[in-house]
């Protein structure tokens, strides 16, 4: 692939975004399982994992994973991965957190990760960018923004489902590039 930035940049259009979007009710987002295409693969955010681990997995979820083919997004990997670190290795709680982490991502098939390409991380920030200018983010909250960015764009680029509890910040996308598919939840 070729890198393409005027390309990029043509397609996020930052002047365009100058003022702050609103929130949709529920009921224009996409919750409904079954309206996820039959030979859609699937690509899972952080959420996923964690509400997994937790077991808060909503079942038309659970049955979704197990019957599709899924992939795993770098960035969410990363997210989950970065706990490793965070975790206090001092604090007694900490081994009984880590196992399940730390299992979930050796059981990850190495050829089922998508890395986003250089297309997807320079609109990706841009995106990331706009949201946090119009949305008024705070700086805590930008590297999460551009990561969920990050998971959505490259669901776009394969055309794979975006599983995700992050209903906000995905109705947000959503408002800018309609049309990529994901599929929301509540636990």
């Amino acid at each position: 692939m070729i890198f393409d930035f005027e390309a990029v940049l043509k397609r996020s259009a930052p002047s365009k975004w100058v003022r702050s979007l609103a929130y949709r009710p529920r009921t224009a987002l996409p919750f409904d399982a079954a309206a996820v295409p039959k030979a859609a693969a699937l690509l899972l955010d952080t959420t996923v994992y964690i509400d997994h681990l937790k077991g808060d997995l909503p079942p038309p979820i659970i049955e979704l994973i197990a019957t599709r083919l899924v992939h795993h997004g770098a960035p969410a990997l990363a997210e989950l991965a970065a706990a490793i670190g965070y975790l206090d290795p001092l604090d007694s709680r900490t081994a009984a957190n880590l196992e399940p982490i730390i299992e979930t991502l050796a059981r990850v098939p190495p050829q089922r990760i998508l890395v986003p390409s250089d297309d997807v991380w320079s609109e990706g920030a841009i995106l990331a960018g706009i949201l946090a200018r119009t949305q008024g983010v705070p700086k805590a909250d930008r590297r999460r923004l551009l990561n969920d960015v990050l998971l959505f764009l490259t669901a776009a680029e394969t055309g794979a489902i975006l599983i995700s509890r992050n209903s906000k910040d995905l109705d947000l996308l959503l408002q800018m590039k309609p049309g990529v598919g994901v599929l929301l939840y509540i636990r």
